[in-house]
């Protein structure tokens, strides 16, 4: 207790006694202990969507309504020079569960940084898909990243290795379910890998070139296998873009490709990618890709991470609380999504153009405007239909 009583006193701005297991240190907003040797960091994430789809010819997809899109708290630090952990409770769901839990270790071998993870961390896969909600340049994540994914999603429970050289990263992982969703995936095994090169990397501007997969194999008690993926925001139950039931699957293997590059105040990425699903009596192939590119109006540099090849939260040049306008960017993006090759798979088409307001490194106003298309060969939506969708976002993140 006594001990508690000065981790509180010195987040209130007393000085810390002398024996105090932890002291608060305010510029990096995180406690740590005397030597600097151990460090606690409380992080959160609250993204508060709103949205309205409009122009359908089925009344029920012509909707407003908002909701919570995510909402998690946790804390992450370091352990001596090498060992950080991130312990991340998600609280967006009925039941909290957790999502980012993890311990890593880090050192430098044969002169490269080398990096091993057991835990639930989020997957490398694509750009989009190795990026952090609360870093992408659009509310959802691309077609790509949403479509051409295993079934345990984007976390699992598993071990990821990965080695970092000057200009590029190699990342491999063993994956089983998703704690979110643990009867979903149970049983079943996924393997990732994901590398990226940045053959041009200068101050002025890089190229970034990617390639991913993964393979998965189903237990033998899964029936049948449905991919839904979200269409024009995921607030609208009634819009989405389904493969329709798979009977009797028995594994899947997805790849994909990355190109893109930064220059200056400008941003533009390239994704496309590929499914092949499995069956006791089929073959289904799943397409997707994804076109998108930014300016940065206010001048910040951009959100791509080199180190890595995703995009990452930033904070802006000028902030509100520093007199500034914040940080503004411009983004449009369209994507096309196939799932005709299974006997009821339908297919989807999207053009968003996104307006992103950070106003402090830790706020983020977004608001995305769309014009979509779906095609359904049965079911309640049979058809072609098309529309708008207007959503937006409040964005809290530290």
């Amino acid at each position: 207790m006594a001990a508690a009583g000065a981790v509180l006193a010195a987040g209130a701005g007393a000085p810390a006694r002398a024996d105090s297991l932890l002291e608060w240190d305010g510029s990096a907003r995180q406690f740590e202990s005397p030597d600097g040797g151990f460090t606690v960091r409380p992080k959160g994430r609250l993204l508060l969507d709103i949205g309205a789809t409009g122009g359908s010819q089925h009344d029920d997809r012509n909707i407003s309504d908002q909701e919570v899109r995510t909402f998690r708290f946790g804390v992450d630090g370091l352990v001596g020079e090498h060992v950080f952990y991130t312990v991340e409770g998600d609280f967006t769901a009925k039941d909290p569960v957790l999502r980012g839990t993890y311990v890593a270790w880090r050192d430098k071998l044969a002169g490269h940084d080398v990096e091993l993870t057991l835990g639930n961390r989020l997957s490398e896969r694509g750009l989009d898909g190795s990026s952090s909600s609360d870093g992408t340049p659009f509310m959802e994540r691309n077609t790509v990243a949403t479509a051409i994914a295993p079934l345990k999603g984007f976390y699992g429970w598993g071990a990821i290795g990965k080695v970092f050289g000057p200009t590029w990263h190699v990342a491999v992982q063993a994956a089983g379910y998703d704690p979110a969703d643990p009867d979903l995936a149970r049983g079943t095994q996924a393997y990732l890998a994901r590398a990226h090169w940045n053959p041009v990397k200068r101050r002025e501007g890089l190229i970034h070139l990617g390639a991913w997969g993964f393979h998965e194999d189903f237990p033998s008690d899964l029936a049948s296998l449905t991919k839904t993926t979200t269409w024009a925001g995921h607030y609208n139950e009634h819009l989405k873009v389904t493969t329709g039931p798979l009977a009797d699957p028995l594994s899947s293997d997805g790849y994909g490709l990355e190109l893109g590059g930064v220059k200056g105040q400008f941003w533009s990425f390239a994704e496309a990618g590929r499914r092949d699903v499995e069956t006791r009596s089929d073959h289904v192939k799943i397409d997707a890709v994804s076109l998108s590119a930014g300016w940065m109006i206010t001048g910040d540099p951009s959100t791509y991470a080199p180190r890595v090849g995703n995009v990452g939260k930033i904070a802006p040049l000028a902030p509100l609380s520093k007199g500034g306008l914040g940080g503004w960017e411009l983004a449009v993006r369209y994507q096309r999504l196939d799932n005709t090759d299974a006997p009821l798979g339908g297919r989807g088409e999207e053009t968003t153009l996104g307006l992103n307001w950070r106003l402090e490194d830790w706020m983020r106003l977004m608001v995305n405007v769309s014009r979509w298309k779906v095609t359904h060969p049965a079911g309640t939506y049979a058809g072609v239909d098309e529309g708008q969708a207007l959503a937006g976002r409040l964005q809290v993140s530290f």
